[in-house]
């Protein structure tokens, strides 16, 4: 959070400042200050020397240029790779150029495609729509249908669970990655990340309640949006959306909690989206 940063840059405690005023009135000791990511830097120069004009002809739509994708999780060729911002979600994830597939063979269950703040998507959402369209890797493409069957592409950090991977572990995961981040300024953020984590952690470690799952519900959608900076949201919007898709697999945890010590929820209804659109495609023949 770039006020934190310069908070820390001042010797202080690294804690948001309220905004207004913003860094480029007021900054770093009070002077007008630009705070910049290395990636937007590191765009200058072919700007400069294409010009903005031929630039901007990179990509589509509002998403132009390229952008730094850093591809983890089950995949068979994990990196960080550079991509013109228009290139289909199924070639990133797919394609020998870039992800390679699932690993081991197995089946896609869910991504997050832009860092750990954005929500999770299921197999069936990532790869097209709701509305059916293919899902591209463009800010606009991944935000279609808003939270409820969108996600964002933020940062580029794009996460890939394969069949075995835990939904219910993965976000306690991110759940007390948020709580240990926390600067402790803001009540919603300091309170809620830690019931967030301490939620979670009761329901994957067998002690959980079907009233958990409407609790964890009500904790996050008090945290969204209460913060003085983005890391409040960061921890709720995750959580809002494993529950969002992956409800049934937190309700199995609860009613199977022995089981759930030894195996994961698997694939259940979510599909592999190639299959489906490969079934499509033969019936449109």
């Amino acid at each position: 959070e770039e006020t934190a940063l310069l908070e820390s840059l001042e010797g202080k405690r690294g804690n948001p400042r309220i905004k207004p005023p913003f860094p480029a009135v007021k900054g770093v000791w009070n002077c007008p200050t630009v705070v910049n990511n290395v990636e937007t830097l590191a765009t200058i120069v072919p700007v400069i020397e294409m010009g903005g004009e031929e630039y901007a002809k990179i990509g589509i739509g509002k998403s132009t240029g390229t952008k730094l994708i850093s591809a983890c999780g089950n995949i068979n060729k994990p990196g960080v790779y550079e991509i013109e911002l228009k290139i289909s979600v199924e070639e990133f994830l797919y394609s020998d150029e870039y992800c390679g597939g699932i690993a081991n063979g197995k089946k896609l269950k869910a991504c997050i495609p832009g860092g750990s703040s954005v929500p999770i998507l299921p197999a069936n959402l990532l790869l097209k729509t709701a509305k059916g369209e293919q899902r591209l890797m463009t800010y606009e493409s991944l935000s279609d249908g808003g939270f409820a069957t969108g996600s964002m592409l933020g940062s580029g950090g794009f996460i890939v669970y394969d069949e075995d991977q835990c939904i219910v572990r993965n976000t306690m995961t991110l759940a007390r990655f948020y709580h240990h981040e926390s600067c402790g300024q803001c009540s919603p953020c300091r309170e809620g990340t830690g019931w967030l984590e301490k939620i979670l952690h009761n329901i994957e470690y067998g002690k959980g309640k079907m009233s958990d799952i409407d609790l964890l519900w009500s904790v996050q959608s008090h945290i969204e949006g209460n913060t003085i900076c983005p890391l409040g949201d960061a921890a709720a919007w995750p959580v809002a959306a494993a529950i969002r898709h992956f409800r049934d697999e937190f309700e199995w945890h609860i009613e199977n909690p022995r089981e759930a010590q030894s195996r994961n929820f698997g694939l259940s209804h979510y599909a592999d989206p190639l299959e489906i659109m490969a079934q499509e495609s033969s019936t449109q023949r």
